[in-house]
């Protein structure tokens, strides 16, 4: 059930992107060019160029306290991307070493590119609370 309000909630936002860049189409029937696919990617804990990963495991590339598993993307642009998944979030009780990991349906936006890399993503866990941002900690070789 919270899984299917996460991607509601993730879907009428890129909605509401889509709005406000006049990326809806509408308006006279003009030929448009071909669209240019972007070229923005996430950098991997190993260096890697990443496009739309499945992971993201570069939040926290050192212990890999918070890891995204089984991502959608909804939209991918070199300005921002939005998506969907599963957070994986290590617990630390008792120690980080030996703590559990919960998991829980989470919202996607990576963002603030910069030489060609998104630095930043937040993370939509709850639609009461507000997400949580972090600086990604992968590079880009």
């Amino acid at each position: 059930m919270a899984s299917k309000l996460i991607r509601a909630c993730v879907a009428v936002a890129v909605s509401g992107v889509v709005v406000m860049l006049g990326l809806s189409g509408g308006g006279t029937a003009a030929a448009a060019p071909s669209p240019t696919p972007a070229a923005t990617v996430v950098g991997g804990c190993d260096g890697a160029k990443l496009v739309q990963p499945r992971t993201l495991s570069s939040i926290f590339c050192a212990d890999a306290g918070v890891i995204v598993t089984d991502v959608t993307w909804l939209a991918w642009t070199d300005a921002f991307a939005v998506g969907f998944g599963t957070e994986n979030r290590k617990l630390c009780e008792p120690s980080c070493a030996a703590g559990k990991v919960a998991k829980y349906p989470v919202g996607i936006w990576l963002f603030a590119p910069k030489k060609g890399a998104f630095t930043q993503v937040s993370l939509y866990s709850s639609i009461t609370g507000p997400p949580e941002t972090y600086q990604l900690t992968g590079s880009v070789r």
